[in-house]
């Protein structure tokens, strides 16, 4: 007959224990410590049997090391001392599970392009430089909309003779691009200032007659051209609204109106979009 190994046999003998002193126990809670203290008389010609079985009766009152006698029964224990499953280390172990255990979460989804709508002056305008198409931009034009960093005002009574983009010039009869907006109003007409600034420069050009340029914040800057008088002066300051010039034909025009252009940092915009 084939001999059981003396671990197994020392496996065997615990789990039969336990099975019995569990019994005792539940039954006969009054008399499990003397038969504890028998058990340990019956087997103790064996050191090992009785350091381990000892453990065993204590794990049985009630201090959690019933799981690491079987571990040292079965030569597993390696004299590591086992932590008992309290309900306090069962809750350090839930709230550690999210740092050890990664979860996948799905990839998040991106934002659908919702079309920004074009504002009504922005659309005519293109539509109106649609029959240009064939000619390009100028570098230093831009028909975006940018926000104005500043309150503003129209600078005239006075209605659209001329817009900005491509056009058939009056005079030279040539498609040419057109930098400003022209206001057609009487002479003597009050030119305001689009917005608060101060005065860049005051000149007379021989296309642009008498001109008037306001430096605004953020790099913006106003032109005001074919005055038939100017109030103001260069490093004047101005308010939004404040009259510095009248309406007239000076320069090359063909009648009485108000140029108005608009830029920033050298690049030019379309009066029209903040006037309409």
């Amino acid at each position: 007959m084939k001999e059981i190994p003396r671990k197994n046999l020392k496996l065997l003998l615990a789990a039969g224990l336990f099975l019995a002193l569990t019994a005792l126990k539940l039954l006969f809670p009054a008399q499990t410590a003397s038969a504890r203290s028998a058990l340990r008389e019956l087997i103790g010609s064996d050191a090992g049997y009785v350091a381990a079985l000892s453990a065993l009766g204590e794990g049985l009152a009630g201090d959690g090391e019933v799981r690491s006698v079987f571990l040292e029964l079965a030569g597993l224990g390696g004299g590591r001392e086992t932590k008992p499953f309290t309900q306090e280390t069962i809750a350090d172990l839930r709230a550690a599970l999210p740092q050890l255990t990664p979860v996948e979460t799905p990839p998040a989804e991106e934002p659908e392009d919702v079309p920004e709508e074009t504002p009504p002056a922005v659309a005519a305008f293109l539509e109106a430089q649609e029959q240009f198409a064939d000619y390009p931009v100028p570098a230093s034009v831009s028909y975006a909309y940018p926000e104005l960093p500043f309150d503003y005002v129209s600078p005239v009574a006075g209605m659209t003779s001329s817009g900005f983009g491509y056009r058939l010039h009056p005079l030279k009869d040539e498609v040419l691009f057109h930098y400003g907006t022209d206001f057609a109003a009487w002479t003597g007409t009050e030119i305001l200032a689009f917005a608060g600034g101060t005065v860049g420069m005051v000149g007379w050009d021989a296309g642009f007659g008498n001109y008037i340029i306001v430096q605004h914040d953020g790099g913006w800057r106003t032109l005001y051209a074919h005055c038939s008088a100017v109030y103001v002066t260069g490093g004047q300051a101005v308010q939004a609204g404040e009259c510095i010039g009248l309406v007239g034909a000076t320069g090359n025009v063909t009648g009485p109106h108000l140029h108005l252009e608009l830029s920033c940092d050298g690049v030019y915009y379309n009066p029209e979009f903040y006037l309409a």
